[in-house]
């Protein structure tokens, strides 16, 4: 079995609708790092009064099918939100790569 780690970084303000997508996805072991600064494609995240946002970046260790439903969870997520009217992009990004757990 492959085992992948995905990496979500969101704004902090996403953080209930993540975790129901996870939910949603039967993900229950995860590791999250709450308020995170840094800067991105949606601009800074440094949490200071004229960039008011912090992310946050969860991590989890899945198989490929599990991957695969988180992937299409937020993809879904985010072409529901285009799809309103004025709908712009949540402010998430997912990364994946394999792992290997030593220990």
């Amino acid at each position: 079995m492959n085992v992948l780690m995905l990496m979500l970084v969101f704004r902090s303000s996403l953080k209930e609708r993540v975790h129901v997508l996870l939910e949603q996805c039967d993900v229950r072991a995860y590791t999250e790092l709450p308020e995170t600064t840094g800067a991105g494609q949606t601009g800074p995240a440094d949490g200071i009064s004229f960039y008011p946002g912090v992310n946050s970046v969860l991590l989890v260790a899945v198989d490929d099918a599990q991957a695969e439903k988180i992937e299409n969870a937020i993809k879904a997520w985010i072409d529901e939100v285009l799809q309103r009217p004025g709908g712009q992009k949540p402010s998430i990004t997912l990364f994946i790569w394999p792992c290997r757990q030593l220990v």
